[in-house]
């Protein structure tokens, strides 16, 4: 029963937590100080409450400063474009329950969840000498080249063998070349001894460059909402991309979410950040569907591209291309790697970034085997921070023109938790009964009542919401659909406290998806 549990220790033990505070202002000052945002973290409502995550690392402080991040950069948007100033709020426990927003998805009361993620290729294993190696392949082609590779079944007992027979520098050599998924583990210093790790230490949390000094397309003023009328284009997959735009859809923008119909894509998750968008189906190896995406691109103000580093540049929009199409485009990468380093090129995946930068190794302290992070916080962290930088970039952009640039990276964002000191708190498992608070509900157009974690960036003026309900890949089509007439919404509100709580199946309880990867250690 819930009177029996200790859901929130009171405010006054939690007011004193000086080192938690210091955390968030860092986390968020950092943040601020890449994207030129002006607004002071003193000027954000805090509330501290408990995370659930055990790990010792500050997930929940960090998620404080990104969260108040997307508040302050849609604040100070809406303000460039003649909203009034209004006040920003974070929840603390909301916010890192953010970065596990895919599992709180429910339709008609019951959990949307797939399990492409849990098969046996997915895991931790040794090489021949003991060196520990995390591998992911959630996709089919990825998964079939580990196997074939390996010459395994996709079996775990098997893979333990197979792989204990190869020497990991090799494997990740060959790896890289074949364009698969892997990633050797390491600890924090060791990442930061690592080339790749030297590579992005010195990168801010985000980048931010600009181009020339365009200024053909200004956006007018706003009515509702901080990003009415940016037209966003989204080329991402997995989570971290996809959130990004689903982010600035729920601040307003217009957002065509464009997909490869012969690209697998991990169902879930792709419903879950759908939410205010329009969903097309584009091959761009076909003529007709390229010339298309290049329509859109001429009158877009912001390019979100998450696909494998350099297919942009091979499909012939390397940057001067692309600044020839459309001189004040905000083209916002989201990447593993980042533009430098020896590993800039590679695929990467949460699970990946986690393990090299030390997140692993940290979390698995006191474990019997080695643990992930409880939630997603690379994959939605950087969706964040891809998110802030699009829009610091737009109200840059109205004061000097211009072109711009910005790269979100998960490794980055990894290493910037593991450089932050942790205070040690007692975690508190999430309850349906303490948590349905964050949650809320919103009609779809075909019926059925979706639940899901309300926008934890709260504004005063101007809420996050979105105007639709989820949809499917290819529910738009793809030649017809395009840019809505500059109509502002009344910016009223589409969702509601929820009152499926007591009706919720598979809400997740506990201390977040304490491990996702299926092995044996």
């Amino acid at each position: 029963m819930v009177d029996t549990i200790r859901l929130y220790p009171p405010a006054a033990e939690r007011s004193d937590r000086t080192l938690t505070k210091q955390v968030q202002a860092t986390a968020y000052d950092n943040i601020a100080k890449a994207a030129g945002l002006t607004t002071p973290f003193e000027a954000i409502s805090v509330e501290q409450t408990p995370t659930f995550l055990k790990e010792p690392i500050a997930v929940a402080d960090f998620a404080v400063g990104v969260v108040g991040a997307v508040g302050t950069s849609a604040a100070e948007l809406a303000q460039a474009r003649g909203l009034p100033g209004q006040e920003v709020a974070v929840d603390r426990r909301h916010a890192v329950m953010s970065f596990n927003d895919g599992m709180y998805h429910y339709m008609n009361g019951v959990v949307i969840l797939g399990g492409e993620i849990m098969v046996p290729v997915n895991g931790f294993y040794q090489d021949k000498a003991g060196q520990w190696m995390c591998f992911n392949g959630a996709y089919p082609h990825l998964r079939d080249g580990i196997l074939k590779y390996f010459d395994a079944p996709h079996d775990q007992d098997a893979l333990i063998r197979q792989i204990a027979k190869h020497d990991a520098a090799k494997i990740e050599a060959d790896f890289a070349e074949m364009g698969l998924c892997m990633a050797p583990m390491h600890s924090h210093d060791e990442w930061l001894a690592h080339p790749q790790g030297e590579a992005m230490r010195d990168l801010p949390i985000l980048t931010m460059e600009k181009f020339g000094d365009a200024k053909g397309r200004v956006l007018p003023e706003a009515k509702h909402r901080p990003m009415e009328g940016v037209r966003v284009i989204d080329v991402t997959h997995v989570v971290a991309g996809p959130w990004a735009t689903r982010v600035m859809a729920d601040m307003g923008a217009d957002v065509i979410s464009i997909r490869n119909p012969a690209f697998p894509f991990l169902y879930p998750m792709i419903f879950s950040e759908s939410y205010g968008k329009k969903q097309i189906l584009l091959h761009f190896k076909m003529q007709k569907s390229l010339a298309r995406f290049k329509e859109l691109l001429k009158d877009a103000d912001v390019l979100c591209w998450g696909y494998a580093p350099g297919s942009l540049d091979r499909l012939g929009l390397d940057r001067d291309t692309l600044r020839a199409l459309n001189p004040n485009l905000v083209v916002t990468h989201v990447s593993a790697y980042g533009p430098k380093g020896p590993w800039s090129q590679r695929k990467g995946w949460e699970q990946l970034s986690q393990t090299c930068a030390g997140m692993v190794v940290a979390a698995s302290q006191g474990r019997p085997q080695h643990h992930l992070v409880a939630a997603l916080p690379n994959d939605y962290a950087t969706g964040y921070l891809a998110a802030i930088g699009a829009m610091a970039a737009l109200k840059h952009r109205q004061e000097q023109g211009g072109f711009w640039e910005v790269n979100a990276m998960l490794t980055r964002t990894a290493m910037e938790m593991m450089a932050l000191p942790h205070e040690p708190e007692d975690a508190v498992p999430n309850a349906i009964e303490a948590d349905a608070k964050y949650l809320v509900d919103q009609d779809s157009d075909f019926g059925a009542v979706f639940t899901k974690l309300a926008p934890p960036a709260r504004l005063s003026k101007t809420p996050a919401f979105s105007a639709t309900g989820p949809a499917v890949n290819g529910t738009h089509p793809p030649f017809d659909t395009g840019w809505d007439a500059f109509h502002p919404s009344s910016g009223e509100v589409t969702h509601r406290p929820t009152a499926m709580a007591d009706k919720i199946y598979g809400f997740l309880a506990g201390f977040g998806h304490e491990d996702i990867m299926l092995r044996k250690e």
